[in-house]
């Protein structure tokens, strides 16, 4: 069952990159795992050293490849995700670059199993690296191997746009998926220097000291109660309505930080500060007088 997604009234900025990010999960001896990235050390990147989901922008060849999908088109895509069109972008997009960063490719054989991939080691990280290089397509690659897309197999879970005010800004799709049976996560040493698949509370815990992206710690927490994996879908699958997460950023004693829509503080910054140009505070004390 799917169910039918508004569009947002207000549609993203321009300057915003549409973006796609895939949660795979699977279930371990002590509960519900998440396979987490750590990215690159970069300048200027907020996300740099940052655990994180495999994910990235979309890129113009996507929309070519929806012939190669399994189980969705675009008009169904695009329902879901509440876009006139071209929602199926975002799905090619989630799976390109989890099989990019991350070597699990999300595709299907000619009877509809999730395939295996039993190409060795080397073998598949030559196919990532000509993937992420332009010299192959990952339509030409499904052709080689007689495989098409699992789009289906991705629930759609959440809508996220960077706050205003930042250098870059990512208006990101979340979708989640049980991890494909018989295929090996690895980090590819280029976007990514080390993986880890772990339960959502271990990666919280503060003791691990796992630097984590906002909507990459709201969306851990909202997984941490579920008992499997294929729970965790199938309820992500059900949900009535998604709603798009624009954090903004306000400023405080414990620093600048992104401030969600549940707070207090959310609509006073958004009067305060609506071009995010971090001026208005998270702290609502009495007594203290805020700028009008």
């Amino acid at each position: 069952m799917s169910t039918a997604v508004p569009p947002d009234k207000t549609p993203a900025p321009s300057s915003a990159r549409a973006a796609a990010t895939i949660v795979v999960v699977r279930d371990g001896n002590r509960g519900v795992e998440v396979l987490l990235l750590r990215r690159v050390e970069r300048s200027g990147d907020r996300s740099s050293g940052a655990f994180v989901f495999p994910g990235g922008t979309l890129d113009a060849a996507d929309r070519g490849l929806h012939g190669c999908c399994a189980g969705l088109d675009d008009a169904e895509a695009s329902r879901r995700l509440g876009v006139p069109q071209h929602g199926l972008d975002y799905y090619v997009a989630a799976v390109r670059e989890c099989f990019e960063e991350a070597g699990l490719l999300f595709a299907c054989d000619a009877g509809g199993q999730l395939a295996t991939l039993r190409q060795s080691g080397d073998e598949l990280a030559a196919l990532r690296a000509s993937l992420r290089d332009g010299g192959a397509s990952l339509q030409a690659l499904c052709g080689q191997l007689g495989l098409q897309l699992a789009v289906d197999r991705l629930a759609y879970l959440s809508h996220w746009l960077t706050p205003p005010g930042l250098p870059k800004r990512f208006d990101t799709r979340f979708f989640v998926a049980e991890a494909p049976p018989g295929q090996a996560a690895s980090f590819d040493n280029l976007e990514t220097l080390e993986h880890r698949w772990i339960r959502p509370a271990d990666a919280l815990d503060e003791a691990n000291r796992l630097p984590l992206p906002n909507p990459t710690r709201h969306t851990l927490q909202s997984m941490a109660a579920f008992p499997s994996a294929h729970t965790f879908v199938e309820h992500t699958r059900q949900l009535p309505r998604i709603e798009r997460i624009m954090p903004l950023m306000g400023h405080g004693e414990r620093g600048p930080r992104p401030v969600m829509p549940f707070e207090p503080a959310y609509a006073e910054i958004g009067h305060l500060d609506p071009d995010g140009r971090g001026r208005a505070s998270y702290e609502l004390l009495p007594g203290r007088p805020t700028a009008a």
